[in-house]
This record gives C-alpha cells, structure tokens and sequence, in this order.
C-alpha cells in the first residue's frame, strides 16, 4: 500500500462525489479533501461569476489556470505524506467544456499537461442526468448554469468516453451510497492502495 495516495472523484453534480469523498477520508491515513473550483483567486472568482459573460475558451482556460496552483497545493500535500481526495480534476475541463462547445476535447486536454499530475486512480461516478437533477432538486440548492439536462447528457458522454480512454474507475452512482463506497473500497484494494489492517 502507498503511503500517500491521490484519489479524484468525477461526475455530475448529484453523483455523490461529496458523500464518497467523507466516506473515504478514515480509510487513508493522514487524508485531505480538496475541490475545484478551488477557494483561491481565480476559483472563487469562477464559481461567483465574477468575471462575467466571457468567451468559453477563455472560461476554460482559468478552470486550467485554477488547476494548476491547485497542483502545486495536491504535490506539497503529497510530499508531506498526506493522501489527497480531490472533488473534480482534469477531466471536468475535458466534458464541461467540450459539452459547452469551447472547444474540442484534444485541445482542452493539452492545455492541462504541464500543469496536472496523473492521480493513482481517478473514480467516475456515473449517473444519469434526469436522477442527478433530481437529487440537486431535493437539496433545494439554487441550480448552477451547468445543471440542465440536454447538456448534461453531453457532459456524461463526455466522462464516458475519457473513462474508456484514461482507464478510469466506473462506479454505477444509481446505487446506494453504501453500495458505491464498497465498490469504490474494492478498486482501491485491487489497486493496491488500500488495505485493511
């Protein structure tokens, strides 16, 4: 088992990227649960709006912008032994972007190269968008731009097709939370990167 791992969750708001990351946490020692966008400048500024109606491409390269001091936050945390659980990472870029018609997925890929690093495993939690609705719904959460249902049907299509070609983990998020976080506990075990004592 390694002593300090990077685990990140992706999928659509709903999926229960949140409720596996806390789960997660008491399995690894010394975890911190990190998300995107971040807290910082330029995350905050995202997710307030601040910046306003600006081109797409340019909104896809502050989340790369956001991303990369997030980076450099995941390595110090690493090196210090500290396992990371980050909510979203490269591959919300890649679908919601590419989803939006910012560009296409290769150029959104590349302009994250120098600035990520590869997780040890990366969980896509796969969940139809009508379900996902319906859970943000009954949090009675003030829905982002994001949360509609044609494009995020296109933003899953997206996580599909970078699960089928970055070897990410699946995990069916129709299932109960109990059912996903077993599942989630087996692939860590299959890899290596946790181990009951």
């Amino acid at each position: 088992m390694k002593k300090a791992v990077f685990i990140v969750l992706e999928g659509i708001d709903g999926a229960g990227k949140t409720t596996l990351a806390q789960r997660l946490v008491p399995l690894l020692r010394n975890a911190a649960v990190t998300a995107e966008p971040t807290a910082g400048p330029v995350g905050t500024a995202l997710r307030e709006g601040t910046f306003g109606n600006i081109p797409a491409v340019a909104e896809a390269l502050l989340f790369a912008a956001d991303r990369a001091v997030h980076t450099e936050e995941v390595k110090k945390l690493l090196g210090m032994g500290c396992s990371v659980i980050c909510d979203r990472y490269f591959a919300s870029t890649v679908a919601y972007q590419s989803a939006a018609g910012a560009a296409d997925e290769a150029w959104l890929e590349e302009i994250q190269v120098h600035s990520v690093i590869e997780p040890d495993i990366t969980f896509l939690l796969d969940l139809d968008p009508a379900a996902a609705l319906s859970r943000v719904d009954a949090r009675h959460e003030e829905k982002s731009r994001f949360e509609e249902l044609d494009y995020l049907g296109r933003v899953r299509a997206a996580y599909l097709k970078l699960a089928k070609k970055h070897g990410y983990c699946v995990l069916d998020a129709e299932k109960t939370p109990e059912e996903v976080y077993a599942a989630a506990v087996r692939a860590l075990k299959e890899r290596g990167l946790y181990a009951s004592e």
